[in-house]
C-alpha cells in the first residue's frame, strides 16, 4: 500500500534539513566561542601567577601533565 506525499513534502523536508543544518552550525560556534573564551581565562591565569608568583616553566609543564 503505498501513499501519496503531499506536493509540497519535498520543498519542506529541505526546509527541515536546512534548518537542522544551521542549528547545528550555530550549536558549533557557540561551542567553540565558549571555549575559546575558557582557554583565554587560563591562559590569562597562568600568567598573573607567573609573575605574582615567579612561577617557573616547570608549573606550566606539570599543569599541562595534569591537564
Amino acid at each position: 500500500m503505498s501513499e501519496t506525499l503531499p506536493s509540497h513534502y519535498s520543498q519542506w523536508l529541505s526546509t527541515i534539513k536546512s534548518r537542522i543544518h544551521s542549528a547545528r552550525q550555530q550549536a558549533v560556534l557557540a561551542v567553540s566561542r565558549e571555549m575559546l573564551g575558557l582557554y583565554w581565562q587560563i591562559g590569562h591565569e597562568i600568567l598573573e601567577r607567573q609573575q605574582a608568583e615567579g612561577w617557573g616553566a616547570q608549573v606550566v609543564k606539570q599543569l599541562a601533565h595534569d591537564l
